[in-house]
């Protein structure tokens, strides 16, 4: 078995339109780092703890905004505006997007991918990047909803984007995970 890359996606023209809608979402405190890294633990199923946000989720790793929606003192939601001008020149990278499985249905990961994006348009950015799982439609679906769309960078993608974007349409079970027989 060899673990396939991710899907990529991109928003090729950031506009006040996708920004719309965000005004649940704040931008997290270190007082949060608790919160979100009980949140991406469950979603990713990754350990994570305080430490591991508070450098994984800030400056020295490219990220220099995440966040939240909380319900009362819980992180609900998490998502980061990172840069890699290497790899995305002139691009913001949407990070890390997770929300609880008990808000599913909300449109919370919207909410903090709308406060990502807001954040993007005010460096002047115009153009968004992410990477994700195929396994992940309900992110795919939000995805899509706000405008980011499939891009091929590996032989394989077409593929794969074959499948994932019926299912992710049809809110259908999903697709097999990244590994796949070598």
């Amino acid at each position: 078995m060899s673990e396939l890359p991710q899907l990529f996606m991109r928003l090729p023209r950031l506009g006040p339109e996708h920004a719309a809608g965000d005004e649940l979402s704040d931008r997290a405190t270190p007082d949060d780092a608790p919160g979100i890294a009980a949140l991406l633990s469950a979603a990713y199923e990754e350990d994570w703890d305080a430490a591991r946000v508070l450098h994984e989720l800030g400056p020295s790793e490219g990220v220099d905004a995440t966040y939240v929606v909380r319900a009362g003192e819980d992180v609900i939601a998490v998502a980061s505006a990172r840069h890699l001008p290497e790899a995305f020149p002139g691009a913001g990278y949407l990070h890390y997007v997770a929300a609880d499985n008990s808000s599913s249905g909300r449109g919370l990961g919207g909410v903090v991918t709308r406060g990502v994006l807001r954040h993007f348009l005010e460096e002047g950015l115009r153009s968004v990047v992410l990477e994700t799982d195929d396994f992940r439609l309900p992110a795919i679906r939000t995805y899509l909803k706000i405008g980011f769309v499939p891009e091929y960078r590996h032989e394989e993608d077409q593929a794969r984007w074959s499948k994932v974007l019926p299912a992710a349409a049809a809110g259908t079970r999903p697709v097999p995970s990244r590994d796949a027989d070598a």
